[in-house]
């Protein structure tokens, strides 16, 4: 067993290999919480319900529900203490993060890495759990799930228009042990077919998420390892110079120079004129990389939002617009 001092040291440089989460089975305990935006009860408790008639146990924590403090699902104590608690439980096999909004960034070197990486759970969310899923990477190499939330669309079920989300979840996340997980990524039907920004072929470790986390830790201990790593961005309610202004800094920061390819989601806005404004600025930072970019990938905010492993290998084949999974990123 490696000490404390030489993993540690080995987090550090990245030569400890990456660990997948055991996938679940019926009867494992799947545990919710807040750590971000506070959580409603309505949609937790519905959801709840749902997993617990697929056959999986549920803990919702003392006090979650309705747990606010400003504009957080409650101070920064009780939000790291109650994800440090889950971490800490070996009968909690997954967290479901319950909703995003913001908050993880406050909680960052409050979380319990040392507990993950010795034993590895099921992480999902995207949004601000982008934050999550980059310190997990960086500080326990361990794969999560950049995915739906359960108060975002999850409760909904297969209702639509969030069925594509819904299913794509179930087949990474509640499917049993044996299921087939790697492959491609399945999209839906066109119009919203993924297209082809800049060819070419690359396969790497999926990283990043929503824009605005990704470049808010940048130059954080819990920043992105860009390092041959195929980028994924999406974003939401980002005005064209906001979203400029962020990828500049990924520019700035050398992290669109050591990427080997692109995958960019949703990028929904409020305003009806500035999608085609972000799309022109997207254009331009990722069409001259000399990589392959995939645009409109069903990711983020928007009802289309497929579960993808975060730190998962992948290969991106922009020719073709497809992304797939190389290997299971759970153990059976």
């Amino acid at each position: 067993m490696i000490g404390t001092t030489v993993l540690a040291i080995c987090l550090a440089c990245g030569q400890v290999g990456w660990q997948k989460p055991r996938a679940l089975r019926p009867g494992d305990t799947i545990a919710f919480a807040a750590p971000a935006g506070a959580a409603e009860e309505m949609p937790v408790k519905a959801f709840a319900a749902a997993l617990e008639r697929e056959g999986f146990k549920v803990r919702i924590p003392d006090g979650m529900l309705g747990r606010r403090d400003r504009h957080l699902g409650g101070t920064d104590a009780q939000r790291a203490d109650e994800f440090n608690a889950l971490l800490r439980d070996p009968a909690v096999r997954a967290i479901f993060p319950v909703r995003g909004g913001y908050g993880l960034t406050r909680i960052l070197d409050r979380i319990d890495y040392k507990a993950l990486a010795a034993d590895p759970k099921i992480i999902t969310g995207y949004s601000d759990l982008t934050a999550l899923h980059l310190a997990a990477a960086r500080k326990a190499r361990v794969i999560t799930f950049h995915s739906p939330l359960p108060m975002h669309s999850l409760h909904k079920g297969e209702t639509e228009p969030h069925a594509f989300a819904y299913r794509s979840f179930r087949r990474m996340i509640l499917a049993g042990p044996e299921a087939p997980r790697a492959g491609l990524v399945e999209t839906p039907k066109p119009p919203e077919k993924p297209r082809s920004l800049a060819p070419g072929k690359a396969r790497g470790r999926l990283m990043g998420g929503n824009l605005s986390l990704v470049a808010a830790t940048i130059g954080t201990p819990y920043a992105i390892e860009p390092e041959g790593a195929i980028l994924l961005l999406e974003d939401v309610n980002e005005a064209p110079y906001r979203v400029d202004r962020m990828l500049s800094q990924l520019r700035l920061s050398g992290v669109l120079d050591r990427i080997s390819g692109v995958v960019l989601g949703s990028f929904t806005t409020k305003e009806a004129d500035e999608p085609p404004k972000i799309e022109a600025i997207l254009r331009e930072y990722f069409g001259g990389l000399k990589v392959p970019v995939l645009m409109g990938f069903p990711s983020g905010h928007a009802p289309a939002n497929a579960t993808l492993p975060h730190g998962g290998l992948v290969e991106l084949d922009a020719d073709a617009a497809t992304l797939r999974i190389i290997e299971n990123p759970l153990s059976p």
